[in-house]
């Protein structure tokens, strides 16, 4: 059993000492294909060079991201911001987990800012954040949509105790939004959790993540893709829902797993039940 072992409750503050990161990248169509048009990405960021992989849609391009770091640390502030242009058509995704660090007498935060121009298409499916004991994250996602534009994210976390004492992470404050091209907020999802009330919200289980799609042409189509996928889970591994908003072209997935393999593989699933409806294709998986 797990008993939850509370670690010292500190104010969430960044100082200069850390990191402060600023990353972006630009994705833009020349016919009928998508290339990386513009990127910064300063250490610790990485990236691939962008390629095409047989059954995505047309033209589109994947790109990993990359740290060369060991996670993110005390006081470290990383901000990612990655445009689609209009037309364009990318999936980026992670090659591992980004660990969070005990943060000691401060913090760590993780901004990312997604822009899907008109006709866009945008995945992005970073792996899980993995929370040490006595990590404290702030963790923002906003992303700027046209009507015509598509997307699809992941967000995820993972409850780590490597030494396997019952410690946990101190707090997960965690904000999920979403605006349209005037700029205004149509979608807010956020959550603040301590670490000791961690497995009592999970029912027991290691992850928790979210998985959200906009598209407003295809939003009732790949409602039932998903819930058609949800219902082959196993619930005794991965626990499941999704909700449909229609005013806004809005599914929304939430899971919990007992691990971050189950949790992979839901995720995987999702993605894959998605593509298979818009598109009819069954995606190659993506290597890591």
């Amino acid at each position: 059993m797990n008993i939850p072992v509370p670690v010292q409750d500190l104010p969430f503050r960044s100082t200069s000492l850390g990191r402060s990161v600023r990353a972006r990248l630009q994705f833009r169509k020349s016919g009928d294909k998508t290339y990386l048009a513009d990127q910064h990405t300063p250490h610790p960021f990485h990236i691939t060079r962008p390629f095409a992989i047989s059954g995505d849609p047309e033209g589109m391009a994947t790109l990993y991201l990359q740290s060369s770091a060991g996670g993110l640390y005390h006081d470290d502030d990383h901000h990612m911001s990655v445009s689609v242009e209009d037309g364009a058509c990318a999936h980026v995704t992670s090659q591992a987990s980004t660990i969070i660090h005990n943060s000691h007498q401060s913090g760590s935060r993780i901004d990312v800012e997604l822009t899907v121009g008109a006709n866009g298409w945008l995945e992005f499916c970073p792996e899980p954040a993995i929370l040490f004991p006595g990590a404290r994250l702030k963790s923002t996602l906003t992303a700027q949509v046209h009507p015509t534009s598509k997307l699809l994210f992941c967000d995820a976390q993972l409850c780590h105790d490597p030494q396997g004492i019952g410690a946990t992470f101190n707090e997960l404050d965690n904000k999920i939004s979403l605006k349209n091209e005037e700029g205004e907020t149509f979608y807010v999802d956020r959550a603040v959790v301590r670490g000791e009330n961690w497995f009592g919200a999970t029912d027991g289980r290691q992850c928790a993540g979210t998985f959200l799609v906009y598209d407003t042409g295809n939003a009732a189509l790949i409602s039932s893709a998903l819930e058609a996928c949800i219902a082959g889970f196993d619930p005794s591994f991965v626990y499941a829902g999704q909700t449909h908003l229609a005013d806004r072209s809005i599914v929304v997935v939430r899971l919990i797993a007992t691990s971050g393999a189950n949790l992979t593989n839901a995720m995987q699933a999702l993605w894959s039940a998605i593509r298979v409806a818009l598109t009819g294709e069954t995606p190659m998986p993506r290597r890591k």
